[in-house]
């Protein structure tokens, strides 16, 4: 400071205007890009946040389940939690009346032993459940029930259960306490949240394995809840990080992301123990229908025609292939980005598999076909040798029937779609007059266009669905011979981004589909699962209904009961008795 300004500052109380208007005359003088710099800092408007800032909200969730510690903070779009825990997709209806509001900040930091909390939790995982499958999918996937919503309720009820309602558009969490005195929350578990939202996109992926009473389609609906569940803990960069740190790397020893629901425990065995309701690291292998009964003696241990249990066939093929895929990667690239890499493969052909799929009733075989399909559509098949080996040591598909199909795909006729199909008449012509000629298929059951659409690859995938009506007859069903269900069949077709037929799955209702079906209807009713009318989504019946009968109208009919109960059994063995029940069997 010279000694004129240092004399003006002492002197004068307007030492800093005078000196600013001289630097701005100076300023004038400057190259245009200086003097704006010095001049463009000066607004009193006022100006939204950088949208980065603005559109990020923290939520206080538990990342997986309770037992691995205390919740932590993580972030949502503004677009996807709204005041009330609304979006595009969801909302929160709580049955106790409690409206969820964002704290002063905006956020939504609520601690466990607040109701509130719940319901961001159960918010939070049904939104990005939804997200990550759309992200899979490449495309918005819509609700079977065609409104754009669907509800949730944190606290439906007060019995060991969670499930997703059709009929009510709903995902429904009870509260429960279990006999050493712990409340449990099943809205609080990642896992169970993201199962029963996982039912909600695979009924708006394929409605029509939930209106079957066949096996494998509701068994895969529940293994398509526990994939879900897989994939959704493998999106959390922490649970990766811990996981890695557990298992040394290993996903082969069981773990916290294999096991299932284990925040459902006793007290006292924690933290040495955990309890879980199905572990993906499994050996069971496919059994004969008839060598299956319903209620084995020790379920934990033995495959049997419920579908939970059944279910553990196709998840422990999945995280079979999952983990050869981050072993295969982790040879050439750190085990983070391995796992990550495998996760993003995995997650892609499941859903691309789904859509390639049966859209009606199928059996393990089926769904095993659709990966090694997606395989070869996504990636070329880069991974079908770990697809093939993985789905024949479950004794799902042998390697000779995987060849085969994987010969049958290449020798596909070189058909192609018009240019313009925007109605269920120019779809039903194009089956008539081109696919089914050029395929040679002999179809005896009449094919109505089901659906066609076209995802962000530019994958082109159309259905058409048959229906076979089946009278049950005989003493086995009791009040019920005479009594009609539907049994669903039909076609998918799957074309690539230049149009050409790639995919074509032809899945009839087979008198096999037939005859199991009505051994499992026969099982249900002497088992008490036929309901005569809905109950209210807060009472669940124990025994769980699986069908509803219907009066006659002008025959009486059975049909699915829509909605899915995910009950959590009462008694869950310890995790030594698990060992020792599986040490038991192998000898």
């Amino acid at each position: 400071m010279s000694a004129e300004e240092t004399q003006s500052f002492h002197g004068s109380p307007h030492f800093g205007v005078r000196t600013l208007l001289q630097r701005l005359a100076q300023g004038a003088a400057l190259p245009l890009a200086t003097a704006q710099k010095m001049m463009g800092a000066f607004t009193l408007n006022p100006e939204p946040l950088p949208y980065e800032v603005a559109n990020q909200v923290q939520v206080l969730i538990y990342p997986q389940n309770p037992l691995l510690g205390e919740p932590e903070l993580r972030t949502m779009q503004a677009d996807d939690i709204q005041a009330g825990l609304v979006n595009a997709r969801f909302r929160v209806e709580d049955s106790r009346g409690i409206v969820v509001q964002p704290n002063a900040e905006g956020g939504y930091i609520y601690l466990p032993h607040q109701p509130e909390f719940a319901a961001v939790n159960a918010f939070y995982h049904a939104t990005f459940t939804l997200r990550m499958f759309e992200r899979y999918a490449r495309r918005a996937l819509p609700w079977a029930f065609g409104a754009p919503r669907l509800t949730i309720d944190p606290h439906a009820g007060d019995m060991n259960n969670a499930f997703y309602s059709e009929r009510d558009r709903l995902l429904g969490f009870h509260t429960f306490q279990t006999p050493d005195g712990l409340l449990h929350s099943t809205a609080e578990s990642a896992d169970i949240v993201t199962h029963e939202t996982a039912h909600a996109v695979l009924d708006g992926l394929r409605d029509l394995y939930n209106e079957s009473f066949g096996l494998v389609p509701r068994a895969f609906h529940e293994s398509f809840g526990d994939m879900a569940a897989v994939l959704a803990a493998l999106h959390d960069d922490a649970l990766i990080r811990r996981l890695l740190e557990l298992t040394d790397g290993n996903l082969r020893v069981s773990n916290f992301v294999s096991e299932l629901a284990e925040h459902l425990v006793p007290s006292e065995l924690l933290p040495q123990h955990s309890v879980y309701l199905r572990n993906a690291i499994n050996d069971l292998v496919l059994q004969p229908f008839d060598e299956l009964v319903y209620l084995p003696e020790n379920p934990e241990t033995t495959l049997s025609r419920q579908e939970h249990n059944y279910s553990r066939v196709f998840t422990g093929a999945f995280y079979d292939a999952l983990v050869a895929i981050y072993e295969r990667y982790c040879q050439t690239m750190p085990a983070y980005l391995a796992l990550h890499r495998a996760r993003d493969v995995m997650g892609s052909l499941l859903v691309l598999a789904i859509e390639l799929a049966p859209v009606g009733e199928l059996d393990y075989a089926d769904m095993a076909r659709a990966f090694l399909t997606a395989d070869d559509l996504e990636n070329d098949g880069a991974y079908y040798a770990i697809l093939r080996d993985v789905f024949a040591a479950r004794a799902i598909l042998t390697a000779a029937q995987a060849d085969a199909h994987r010969d049958a795909l290449r020798a596909l006729p070189d058909v192609r779609l018009p240019e313009a199909m925007n109605n269920a008449l120019a779809s039903a012509l194009f089956l008539e007059q081109v696919v089914l000629p050029a395929l040679a298929l002999e179809v005896r059951e009449e094919l109505l266009p089901m659906a066609t659409y076209r995802n962000g690859d530019g994958y082109v995938f159309m259905t058409y669905f048959s229906m076979r009506t089946l009278t049950l007859e005989g003493a086995q069903y009791q009040a019920y011979s005479g009594t009609q269900l539907e049994v669903f069949g039909g076609l998918t077709l799957g074309f690539d981004a230049t149009g050409r037929l790639r995919s074509v799955v032809y899945r009839p209702v087979t008198d096999e589909d037939v005859r199991q079906i009505k051994v499992m209807v026969a099982e249900m009713i002497a088992y008490e699962r036929i309901a005569h009318h809905m109950h209210p989504y807060t009472f669940v019946p124990i025994p769980s209904p699986k069908g509803l009968f219907v009066p006659p109208s002008p025959q009486p009919r059975i049909i699915k009961y829509p909605t899915q109960f995910d009950r959590i059994p009462e008694k869950l063995v310890s995790f030594r008795e698990y060992l020792l029940l599986w040490r038991a069997k192998r000898r």
